[in-house]
C-alpha cells in the first residue's frame, strides 16, 4: 500500500473513530434532548438531525437522498486521490472530509439521524463530523489558494 494511501485511510479511520466515541460519550451522559452548560456561550446538546450539515433540511425526509449522495460522494473522493493527488496537506484534508461523511452516513443508516451535541449558541448544534468537514475543505481552498493557483478570478496557468 502506497504511503498516500495509508495517510489517507489513518486520517479517515482517526476521524470517524473520534466522531463516533464523542457521539456515543455524549449519548450515554445526556438525556434526548437534553443540555449541558458549559459555559456561558457553550453547551452540550444532543439532538437528532434529520437534515444534512449544521441542521438544514432537518424537516424533510430526505434520508435516502443523503444516504445515495454520502456514498458518491465518498466514492468520489476516494477516486480523486486515486487518480490526482499526491499532496500531503490535499490527501489529509480529503481523509478529514471522508472520515467526516462516513461518521454522519453511520448514524443515518443505525438511528435515521445524525446525533449533533456541540452548541456556541450563535450557530446551529453541529458535531466533530460536520467540523472535519468543514476543516477538510478550508485546508484545500488555503492550499490552492496560498499555491497562487487562483488570482482575482483567473486560473494562474493562463
Amino acid at each position: 500500500m502506497e504511503n498516500r494511501h495509508r495517510q489517507f485511510f489513518l486520517t479517515v479511520f482517526l476521524s470517524v473513530f473520534i466522531d463516533q466515541f464523542s457521539k456515543y460519550l455524549v449519548a450515554g451522559f445526556l438525556s434526548e434532548s437534553g443540555s449541558l452548560s458549559i459555559f456561558r456561550y457553550f453547551s452540550l446538546t444532543l439532538i437528532r438531525n434529520k437534515g444534512i450539515c449544521f441542521g438544514f433540511l432537518n424537516n424533510l425526509n430526505v434520508k435516502n437522498i443523503i444516504i445515495a449522495a454520502s456514498v458518491i460522494i465518498a466514492v468520489g473522493i476516494f477516486l480523486y486521490l486515486e487518480e490526482y493527488v499526491k499532496d500531503k496537506q490535499i490527501i489529509i484534508a480529503l481523509g478529514l472530509i471522508e472520515g467526516g461523511i462516513i461518521g454522519n452516513l453511520i448514524d443515518r443508516i443505525r438511528i435515521g439521524a445524525v446525533i449533533d451535541f456541540i452548541n456556541f449558541h450563535i450557530w446551529p448544534v453541529f458535531n466533530f463530523a460536520d467540523t472535519l468537514i468543514v476543516v477538510g475543505v478550508s485546508i484545500i481552498f488555503f492550499h490552492y489558494f496560498k499555491r497562487g493557483r487562483y488570482v482575482s478570478g483567473v486560473p494562474a496557468d493562463r
